[in-house]
This record gives structure tokens, sequence and C-alpha cells, in this order.
């Protein structure tokens, strides 16, 4: 028997190596990848949840079928949220969110589009009115699904208790200038401030400018271009909640101020020219002029608008020498003129 045995093992390894195949294995199934990174801040009277947009698998691969992302949410009444504590606290709480919770948001097609804001989502969940004296905490996680409805694992768990927000500002005005646009408004002691742009000629989402707050009553956006119009409002920050827009502000910024100047120009005689050369203006797309006059004479323009920064004086005059070199913006702004000396000749 034992013989019989040993013999019908030795076949099943021959039959192997001989190429024979076993029964085909199942599909791997890709599981969308666990998000990791969700965070949670209030705005107004709502929960606002941040998170990377998903885009890749458990293994790694590329997460071309996404269907939708699903919000779940959980009010946990006063006191309850100290019970979920210890080592497991982070596994417990997404089993309760799964068993009780409930999904409040899917964003999918163009629901998920709108969420969108780069490489992130974006979504505001409304916070029930509070009218307890110790309002309840909620909690929150997401998870993706594929087309098929394979769904990711539940992500990170979030809370917030609900909060008073501040008043909207009142008073926001602002001023172009050469340096950017100075905005300014009455500000609270302690209080931070979110300053929000976007350009006039666009619908694009507003652009937070300082992500970690202006403290005071004002800033200067330096950043904003010239030549548009751009729109700007501001939200007063207490306690870790945003309240409310100001009303925004529209402020025209044409290009009428004059670039920043060339900087450092060097003149550098030798027998019979002069080598001169500046370092270029801290603004892009200038262009330069440089002009030289012989003692106390007259002014000659001796190099054409160009965007170098340097160019060879090959028939200077002899005597004292004075360069110059003015920087022009695309508006034909002009900047204050830079100036070096070279004597030529004995």
């Amino acid at each position: 028997m034992r013989t019989a045995v040993a013999l019908a093992g030795a076949l099943a390894l021959a039959l192997v190596g001989c190429g024979r195949k076993g029964a085909p294995l199942p599909p791997i199934v890709e599981v969308p990848q666990t998000t990791t990174d969700l965070a949670v801040y209030q705005q107004e009277q709502e929960a606002i949840l941040t998170w990377s947009y998903p885009q890749l698998t458990q293994a790694g691969h590329t997460l071309d079928d996404l269907a939708r992302v699903e919000v779940w949410r959980l009010e946990v009444p006063p006191g309850q949220e100290a019970a979920v504590s210890g080592p497991t606290a982070d596994e417990t709480r997404r089993q309760l969110l799964l068993t009780r919770g409930a999904v409040v948001a899917r964003l999918e097609g163009e629901s998920l589009r709108l969420a969108t804001r780069g490489a992130a989502l974006v979504h505001g969940d409304p916070l029930p009115p509070q009218v307890e004296t110790a309002p309840s905490m909620f909690w929150y996680a997401v998870r993706s699904r594929r087309r098929d409805g394979t769904p990711s694992a539940l992500s990170n768990v979030v809370s917030w208790r609900p909060r008073p927000a501040p008043p909207a500002v009142v008073g926001l005005t602002a001023t172009p200038g050469a340096d950017g646009v100075t905005l300014s408004w009455p500000a609270e002691p302690g209080t931070l401030y979110l300053v929000e742009r976007r350009a006039q000629a666009t619908a694009a989402p507003w652009e937070l400018i300082v992500p970690t707050g202006v403290a005071g009553a004002g800033f200067t956006d330096r950043t904003a271009t010239q030549r548009q119009s751009w729109r700007y409002r501001v939200r007063a920050v207490s306690d870790g909640v945003r309240g409310p827009a100001s009303a925004e502000i529209e402020v025209p910024y044409p290009d009428v101020y004059p670039p920043p100047p060339a900087e450092s120009l060097l003149c550098l005689p030798e027998a019979t020219l002069v080598r001169i050369s500046w370092q270029p203006s801290p603004e892009s797309g200038v262009h330069y002029a440089l002009f030289r006059r012989l003692g106390e004479g007259g002014w000659e323009q001796v190099l054409p608008f160009t965007t170098g920064t340097e160019h060879i004086d090959r028939e200077p005059p002899a005597g004292e020498l004075t360069y110059a070199v003015k920087t022009y913006d695309a508006e034909t702004n002009e900047a204050p003129p830079i100036f070096c000396t070279a004597r030529v000749g004995s």
C-alpha cells in the first residue's frame, strides 16, 4: 500500500514537471488604497473634510476606475466618546462608523469633479444646530469604490465638536501699489484672519493666500499680477473655527508702476573699449537700454532695448565716461536708472 501511495505521488510530480497545468487561480482583486490623511475643520456651520484624491490600489497600481467616494458620519452623544480608548480605539471607531454610522455623501460624477481641488478632495458636511450645553461629537471617515463595487478600507477617523463661529469681517479695504495689493480690516485681539483671492475673470475656487492665517489688521498680497482685476475676501478664525466670508471687494490692478531697476552696474575700461554688465531686475519680462555721456555733456543711447545684461562699448570717446542703464517693463514703465563711471585714454 505504501508503495502505491509513493508511486502515485511520484506520478503527480512527473506530470507537473511535464508541463501539466493545475486549476486556474482566481483573479487578483485590486483594492483601492486606504486614505490615511483625512482632516477636518469647521467653517461657519459646516465640517470641512479634506483628503488626498484616491490614485492607487493597495498593490501600488494606478486606480483608473474610481467610481465614487463615500463620506461616513457618526454622531456620538456627549460623554460617550471617552468610552472608546486604548490601543484598539482606532479600529473600534471604524467598526462603530460602519455599523452605526451613515453615508452622508456619495461623491461621483459631477459631484466628484466639483469636490476635486488639484490633488485633493474637499467636502462640506452641514452641522446640525447644537442646543445642548455640551454638543455632540461627530466622527468622520471616507472610503473609495471601484466601478465593480470593490471598496477600500475605511480611512482614518477624524472627529469634530461644533463650536460657535466668529462674525463676518466688516470694513475690508484694498489699495493697489507697486509692491502689491495692500488689504486692511478692523482686527480683534487674538484673532487670526484668512485672506482669500481669485481673479475677477475666472470662476475658479477661492485661493487661500496664507494658509496659516494673518495675525493683525492687514496684509500685502505681493503675488498678485498686474494687468488684471482681483477679488478679495477675509474670514476671521477663532477657537479653530472659520467665520463667514466678508463682503467681496474688486481691485483693478493695472500696470502703471515702474519695475524694480537693474542692479550692480559694472564698467570695466580696457585700452580701447569698456565692458559693461549688470544684474537683472527682479521682475521678469523687462528690457534694458544703455546710455553714455562724456563729462558733463548730453546723454546718447549706445544700446537699444535688449533683454541681455552685458555690452561691450567698442568705440568709447576718450575721457571721463558715465554709463546708465534704464529698465522698462512691458507697459514701458521706466525704473530709475543706475550708473557707473569709467575713464578711457590718458
